[in-house]
């Protein structure tokens, strides 16, 4: 039987990049802050919510991709910005006071009733 993953023995590797090519990253000002300062413009990395003007995620690339992700010459997979990532990166897949164990840190396996429609060709 596979161990569940906690918070406390959960160490990512940061070379698959799964989580940055599926899932959507909400940023706060802090965050938009944080990246701006690094040098990037928010209009290279910010997207809107359609569907509520206060609020804004990490660009994807026409490839589903976050824009920070990069696959590297050894085929693993990199964030250009991992020191200074967003909040929501920081604490992926892990969120609120008492996360639950899981089995996965897959988006798939994580949100099994989100549809992932944002498959990779370079899988």
């Amino acid at each position: 039987m596979k161990q569940l993953l906690t918070k406390g023995n959960f160490k990512c590797d940061r070379y698959c990049g799964e989580c940055c090519k599926k899932t959507l990253v909400a940023v706060s000002k802090k965050d938009i802050e944080k990246i701006k300062r690094v040098g990037y413009n928010k209009n290279e990395f910010l997207m809107d919510d359609p569907f509520n003007e206060k609020r804004f995620f990490l660009k994807k690339r026409q490839n589903g991709w976050c824009v920070f992700l990069e696959k590297e010459k050894d085929g693993k997979y990199s964030c250009k910005i991992h020191k200074d990532r967003p909040e929501t990166c920081q604490k992926y897949p892990f969120f609120g006071k008492n996360p639950k164990p899981i089995k996965s840190c897959l988006p798939e396996d994580l949100y099994p009733n989100v549809f992932f429609k944002l498959r990779s060709s370079n899988r």
